[in-house]
Order: structure tokens, then C-alpha cells, then sequence
């Protein structure tokens, strides 16, 4: 009863203090914003008398910004200090020394309050709006619950079923932070952490009894709650920019991984192929960062021939085990390509590096030397195994609604027990080498995932185009008229204007000239003379004959240039038929940029050749890729609308 009284206090002044913390976060939002949230994982360094191993403390906090240079943080933590390693050997009496204590294991939970103050405008980088960097020091205080268990070299052992009465914790630090964009930051420093207990080591010891103390190392994520660009979080005011007043581009955000894969155990034992599975629900912040709460379950095989008797405990006394493993996880997902910033067109290709922690269960069989032998043992204790997972996947986009997803994880496993062999140096981590894939939910072929973002995206969340903006003609296109080319007078080819038109033009004809008589040679009068016989006129010469010019052969439709399939014809760029090799290029060009443009003739007897990255007979869809193309290719972009004749 006493202990459900100081939990049930702990967690009123909890949900007071988080509670105040949102309420000011809420008021602040109508002008600057000033609230953020965060998650974190630290790495203890630890001053205890009985050192603990390396382990993961991990964080999630809400922060209200007061001013450009004041903050107050709610922080809660959890972590386990433990060492199952320490290398005493036994003995009969404890003198109080941290050679009384074999193992420990301490789970502690805080509820902190920090202070921040924020050193940007003494290092002058408030006059940099360029700068990335707010550095800050901090300090603070908290309650923190523990439950320390023990095994001393005297064969006792202290065992807490329930959290004891909790203890003060002081910190002071220092670190920075990192301006990712306006939505995201990264964080990261160090904290000096004194405790008010001497337990958290199991051990008060009694020639140099001092309190337990730490450093915690971290780094982590924090989400700007409301910030834009021009309205960013108070702390980062000096990088706000003009409001361009844009409507922001839909994308969806939600994802669902599912990967399978083979597992490697780091075990001295032999390792047989196994399989695992995973599944995660990924958040996307934005183009960037994302979170996900992933699952895996698989299991971990070995065996080995056995010679001798070996000692009990150690790797070299198990003949064979299987162990099943439950992994729980978060993880951040980072998006390499997009931290530099957005490329002009959709991507084919993303790369992630991944950061996490968590908890595993495990359990499993196994066989030994002597003939014991296991049969669904439970390895693990609440709240489990704890796991720190770093890792990279590769994604490629294959539709608008999958992603083909490969990768490999690396888990730091704080267990020596998952091949049955805890008698030994290092710890049973692992490696998961994978493949899968993604499932974008809230996506179509209008509305790209944020990870494959890129600048010239279109789709908005203001869709204001009207279809009364659109230039259409609803008249049928005309045949054009054939020209006898053998009337026509030879003449240079006219290069054709670029026309901003709806419907081709009539070709003028060219009135046709007279035909051209041959030029006769006159009959040379002869001087008449005295002659008593005149003589006969020489007969008259042949006229010469012009022979016109073979006129410009007609253009003839191809497989490549044929008239459109459809009625409805978006229309990005006119040239002449004597610039197909330009018109060529610039279909090419569309097509690197995920397009599938198309060159179209109306007729044989037209001179244009039009441009087009769709025809179809629905009007709607035309209209859609209109706007499209009038975003991200040309503002002139038209509609032209073709009847076969």
C-alpha cells in the first residue's frame, strides 16, 4: 500500500508537470512557436565503485522555449546498470570492498527537470543566419526509481521484486544543437550526473563510501512543434526567411516495412543458418528523419563437437541450442541523400543510415556436455534483454505505393546467455542482413511518399487550378489541304514560328505561278541583196529548256512520329519537321525526368511536329497533367484536341 502511494504521488506530479509544460507550448503556438519534442540515447560512462557495462540510456523529453535564450525541459529516462562479468572470486566474509560483488543489475527510471541557456548570442552566431549551431549549457534535478539485484562473492544475494523509495539525481552539461531544417534538430553533449544513493553498483563500500556518479554522453532528435521557414522555433528567430506565401506540397508521411533475412549470433559456439523476420510502423517527419517502431523475431542455432569435460557456464560445455528471440525497438531512419538537401527530380534510389534501442526476449533449448539439458528456458527478464541497433538500408522506388528495401542491422546485445555459454568475455550481439519491402500508405500516382520528395513535385495542398484557366478548343482539328508541289516556284523553307496556339493554323498556299515559255531565239532578218536567186532562212534554233528543281521530298509518318492515339494532347514544346533531332533531345530530356513524352503529327501534310507527355481520351486526367506540366516543364504549356479524320 505504502509503495502504491509513492507511485501514485510520482506520477500526479508527472502528469502536472507535462501538463503545465503542453500548456504553455499550446499558448505560445499563435505567435512564435516555442515548444519541441525530443528522443535520445545516452552512453553512460559510469564512476561506481563495481563499474558498470556499456549501456543505453534512453530519453524522451517536451521543452518549452521561453525566449531566444531560456528553456525549460521535462525529461523522462530509462536504463539499466549492470555488470554480469566482474571477475571476483568467491570468499567467506564481505569486507566492503567492490571485490564483494559478482554481478548486479540496476533498471532505473527518472522524471528530471533541466534549464537551458543558450550561448548563441555570446559566440555571435545570432548575426550568422547561415550558421547550423546553437550551442548551450544545461542543468538540472529529478527523482529517479531504481531496483537494484545482486550476487555477492559470499553466495548471498539481494533481490528487489518492487522499486524502493526513489533518490535525488543532480546534473549539469553542456552541448549543441544542429538546425537539420525548420521541423527537425539534432542535439547532442554531455552530462555530469551526481545520485543521492550508493546502490545503483550494489555496493556502499565501506573504505571509500561516495555517492554514485556518471556521465552521460548523448545525442538524439528533436521535433520543432509548428515551425516553418519564415516562423521557425524562437530559439532559431535569426534564421527566419521572407513567407513566400506557397501552399505546401502533399505528401504522405506513413510507412510499413516488412523485411526477412538471415542472422548471425557472435558466438563461440558454431552457428547454423537461421531465419528472421521484422515488421515496423514508420513516421516521416519530413524528407530527412523518421521514426520506427520496429519488431523482429527470429532464432539463433549452434553446435559443436565437445572433447573433455568442460567447466559449467562455459561456451565450450554446450553441445547445441536454439534460442527464439521477440526484438522491440525504436529506431530513427536518417535519409542520407536528403540531409544535403533536394534533388531536381524524383530519385530512384535512398539510402538510410539507423539508430535505435530497445529490448529483446529470448528464450530457448539447449544441450550440455554433462547431459543437462533445456527445454523452453527463459534467458530474459522484465523488462528484457537490452539492445542498441545501428544500421543502413538501401530503398528503390518501385511504384508509387512499394519500395524494395535491403540492409543490415547490428545489435549490441547486453547478454552473455543467448548461446547458453555465459562464462565468457564478450556479449552475444548480432547482425540481421535483410530484404523487403515498403508499403506507402496515403500514396497514388498523384502523391509521393516524403522520403522520395524533389523540388519540382507539384502536387499542393491548395488546388486552385480551374478548369476555366485552361486554354481548350472544343472544334475538331482540320485536315490540311494538299499541295501539288510540281506548280509550286522553288522557295527556301520558312522556319516555323513557336506557337503558344490551340489549334494548327491553315497553311497559306502560294498562289502558283505561270508557267514559263521557253525562250525562242528570233529569226535573223538578212540584208536583202542584188542576187539574182535569194537564198533559203536557216531554220530557227531550239529554245532552251528550264527544268525545275526537284521540290523538298514530303515528310512521311514513322513508327516514332505518328499521328495522337487519343483525343486530349498535352502539348510542351512545336517544331518544324525539319528539327525532328531537336524535338528528339528534348523528349529525352523529359524522359530522365520520369516522364513519357511522345512526338506527334497530325497529318502527313502538316509542318509541325508537337511535343506531348500524354494523350488520352479522359479529360480529366488531360487537365491533371496540364497543370503538372505547367509547374515543372513550361508555363505555355497547352492543350490540343485531336479527331481522326
Amino acid at each position: 500500500m505504502r509503495l502504491f502511494t509513492k507511485l501514485t504521488f510520482a506520477r500526479k506530479r508527472i502528469a502536472l508537470l507535462l501538463a503545465l509544460t503542453f500548456s504553455l507550448g499550446v499558448f505560445a503556438q499563435d505567435r512564435a512557436p516555442k515548444l519541441s519534442v525530443g528522443v535520445g540515447m545516452g552512453i553512460p560512462v559510469t564512476l561506481f565503485s563495481v563499474k558498470s557495462k556499456m549501456v543505453g540510456i534512453y530519453t524522451g523529453s517536451a521543452r518549452y522555449s521561453f525566449n531566444k535564450t531560456w528553456s525549460l525541459e521535462a525529461k523522462l529516462t530509462s536504463n539499466t546498470f549492470y555488470n554480469n562479468a566482474t571477475g571476483n572470486p568467491k570468499k567467506t566474509t564481505l569486507d566492503g570492498t567492490p571485490s564483494d560483488v559478482i554481478s548486479y543489475r540496476t533498471p532505473v527510471y527518472g522524471l528530471t527537470g533541466v534549464v537551458y541557456y543558450n550561448l548563441h548570442n555570446i559566440f555571435g552566431l545570432n548575426r550568422t543566419p547561415d550558421s547550423r549551431w546553437l550551442p548551450f549549457i544545461n542543468g538540472g534535478a529529478g527523482y529517479n526509481w531504481y531496483k537494484p539485484n545482486a550476487t555477492y562473492a559470499n553466495g548471498a544475494k539481494m533481490v528487489k521484486r518492487e522499486f524502493g523509495k526513489p533518490y535525488r539525481d543532480f546534473q549539469i552539461g553542456f552541448g549543441t544543437r544542429y538546425y537539420l531544417n525548420s521541423n527537425i534538430d539534432l542535439f547532442g553533449g554531455v552530462e555530469y550526473h551526481v545520485s543521492e544513493t550508493y546502490w545503483l553498483d550494489a555496493l556502499q563500500e565501506a573504505t571509500n563510501p561516495k555517492l554514485d556518479q556518471y556521465l552521460n554522453f548523448y545525442a538524439g532528435v528533436s521535433i520543432k512543434l509548428g515551425a516553418k521557414p519564415w516562423n521557425n522555433l524562437v530559439d532559431w528567430s535569426h534564421k527566419n526567411i521572407e513567407n513566400p506565401n506557397e501552399s505546401a506540397k502533399d505528401y504522405s508521411k506513413m510507412a510499413i516495412d516488412g523485411t526477412i533475412g538471415l542472422p548471425f549470433l557472435f558466438t563461440p559456439v558454431g552457428h547454423k543458418i537461421t531465419g528472421m523476420l521484422g515488421l515496423g510502423a514508420r513516421y516521416s517527419f519530413n524528407k530527412a528523419m523518421g521514426l520506427q517502431l520496429n519488431y523482429s523475431h527470429g532464432a539463433f542455432k549452434g553446435t559443436q563437437d565437445i572433447s573433455g569435460t568442460p567447466a559449467i557456464g562455459s561456451p565450450d560445455a554446450v553441445k547445441d541450442f536454439k534460442t527464439k528471440i521477440n526484438q522491440f525497438t525504436l529506431r530513427a531512419y536518417f535519409n542520407i541523400r536528403n540531409l544535403s538537401g533536394e534533388s531536381q527530380t524524383r530519385a530512384i534510389w535512398n539510402h538510410y543510415a539507423i539508430v535505435g534501442g530497445g529490448y529483446m526476449g529470448a528464450k530457448g533449448d539447449a544441450t550440455f556436455a554433462s547431459g543437462l539439458s533445456y527445454k523452453d528456458a527463459k534467458i530474459s527478464r522484465k523488462p528484457g534483454i537490452q539492445t542498441i541497433v545501428i544500421g543502413y538500408e538501401a530503398r528503390k522506388y518501385l511504384t508509387h505505393n512499394f519500395d524494395l528495401i535491403a540492409g543490415v542491422d547490428f545489435s549490441y546485445n547486453q547478454s552473455k546467455w543467448l548461446d547458453f555459454g555465459y562464462d565468457k568475455k564478450n556479449l552475444n550481439n548480432h547482425l540481421y542482413f535483410h530484404t523487403g519491402v515498403t508499403y506507402k500508405i496515403g500514396t497514388n500516382k498523384d502523391r509521393e511518399h516524403i522520403d522520395w520528395s524533389y523540388s519540382n513535385y507539384n502536387n499542393y495542398k491548395d488546388k486552385t487550378t480551374t478548369i476555366e484557366q485552361v486554354p481548350v478548343i472544343e472544334k475538331p482539328a482540320v485536315e490540311e489541304p494538299k499541295i501539288d508541289t510540281t506548280k509550286m516556284a522553288v522557295v527556301a523553307p520558312v522556319e516555323p514560328v513557336s506557337e503558344p496556339i490551340v489549334v494548327e493554323p491553315t497553311p497559306v498556299v502560294e498562289p502558283t505561278p505561270e508557267p514559263v515559255k521557253p525562250f525562242v531565239q528570233p529569226t535573223p532578218v538578212p540584208t536583202p541583196k542584188p542576187a539574182p536567186a535569194p537564198k533559203p532562212a536557216p531554220a530557227p534554233k531550239p529554245a532552251p529548256v528550264v527544268t525545275p528543281k526537284p521540290a523538298t521530298p514530303e515528310y512521311v509518318a514513322t513508327d516514332e512520329v505518328t499521328p495522337p492515339p487519343a483525343k486530349y494532347n498535352v502539348i510542351v514544346g512545336c517544331y518544324s519537321v525539319n528539327k525532328l533531332a531537336v524535338a528528339e533531345n528534348t523528349k529525352a530530356r523529359l524522359a530522365r525526368k520520369g516522364y513519357e513524352p511522345s512526338i506527334y503529327r497530325s497529318s502527313n501534310a502538316s509542318k509541325l511536329l508537337r511535343l506531348a507527355v500524354i494523350s488520352t481520351d479522359d479529360k480529366a486526367e488531360a487537365l491533371k497533367v496540364l497543370r503538372k506540366a505547367r509547374k515543372e516543364i513550361d508555363p505555355y504549356s497547352w492543350m490540343y484536341l485531336y479527331n481522326a479524320q
